[in-house]
C-alpha cells in the first residue's frame, strides 16, 4: 500500500493505492501553522476513519505547492508510516521531456498531472487543473511539455470580487445560475459561472490551435472542476484523481531506480 499526498494552499489531498488500484481518497484542510506532530495525528485519524491501517503503508510520495509545509509533511508522513517519503522535485526521475525556461521552477502539480495524462492518453494533450489556481498545460504530439498558463482559480476570483467591493454581497458559486441575473447576487453568480465556462472553452480552443487542432482536453481538480467540465461546450474529459495517479507512477518509477 502506497500513500500519495498533495499539499495545496487550501486543502491537502490524500490517496492510498494497492498496486494500481486506488483504495482511499480523502483530504484535510491546510494549516500553515500546523506542526509535523499535529499533521501526523490528523493524517492518522483521517486515514483510520477511511479504513486504512497505516502499518500496511509500504511507502509514500508527496507533491507540494506550499514550500513552507513540505518539510513539515515530510516529517509527519515519515512518522506515520515509518518510511521517508519521496518528494517530487529536483533529482527525481519523471520521464518527462520539458521544453520550458527554468524547468526547476515548474510546480510538482504540473509534473504529476502530465505524467498521469501521458500514461492514459495519446498526445497532443491539454491538461487543465482547477483548484485555488486554474492552470493549463500543453503537451505536443511527441509527448513534450511545451508551455503552460496560470491564472486565479474560480473560487478565488469570486472571493476576491465579493471582498474587494463594499457594495457587493458575499455569494456562493451556483452551478444552476441563470445567465440573466435579476438582482446583484444573481448577477455575480451568472458572471462567475459563465465567465468560467467561456474561459475554459476559449483557452482550450487556443491551446488546441497551438497544438495543431487535435488535442485531447483533460480536466482535473475539485468537484467544481467536474461541474464546469460537464457544462463546457468543448469535449473535455474529467479525471479527478489525475494528480494522485501521477504521484503513484512517479513513486513506482523512482522505487525501481533506487
Amino acid at each position: 500500500m502506497i500513500l500519495t499526498v498533495h499539499i495545496d494552499n487550501r486543502v491537502i489531498t490524500l490517496a492510498v493505492y494497492d498496486g494500481e488500484k486506488q483504495r482511499v481518497s480523502t483530504s484535510v484542510g491546510t494549516d500553515l501553522c500546523g506542526t509535523s506532530d499535529q499533521y501526523a495525528a490528523v493524517l492518522y485519524a483521517v486515514l483510520g476513519f477511511s479504513g486504512t491501517d497505516t502499518d500496511t503503508l509500504e511507502g509514500a510520495v508527496i507533491s507540494s505547492v506550499v514550500p513552507s509545509l513540505t518539510p513539515v509533511l515530510r516529517r509527519a508522513v515519515e512518522r506515520l508510516c515509518g518510511h521517508a517519503p519521496l518528494v517530487v522535485g529536483a533529482g527525481i526521475k519523471t520521464g518527462l521531456n520539458l521544453r520550458l525556461d527554468s524547468v526547476g521552477t515548474v510546480g510538482s502539480d504540473f509534473i504529476c498531472n502530465a505524467v498521469a495524462a501521458l500514461q492514459e492518453f495519446k498526445p497532443p494533450l491539454v491538461v487543465i487543473h482547477l483548484t485555488n489556481a486554474t492552470t493549463f498545460a500543453a503537451i505536443d504530439d511527441k509527448g513534450v511539455f511545451i508551455g503552460r498558463s496560470i491564472l486565479p482559480g474560480v473560487e478565488s476570483s469570486l472571493e476576491h470580487l465579493c471582498k474587494s467591493s463594499a457594495q457587493l454581497p458575499d455569494v456562493s458559486f451556483d452551478t444552476d445560475a441563470a445567465l440573466l441575473g435579476k438582482n446583484t447576487a444573481d448577477a455575480i453568480r451568472s458572471g462567475i459561472l459563465y465567465s468560467s465556462l467561456c474561459l475554459l472553452e476559449g483557452m482550450f480552443n487556443r491551446y488546441q490551435q497551438a497544438l495543431g487542432g487535435q488535442a485531447q482536453g483533460i480536466v482535473t481538480g475539485t468537484e467544481l472542476a467536474q461541474i464546469l467540465c460537464e457544462r463546457c461546450a468543448e469535449p473535455l474529459l474529467y479525471r479527478p484523481q489525475l494528480l494522485h495517479d501521477g504521484l503513484r507512477l512517479l513513486y513506482a518509477k523512482n522505487r525501481k531506480n533506487t
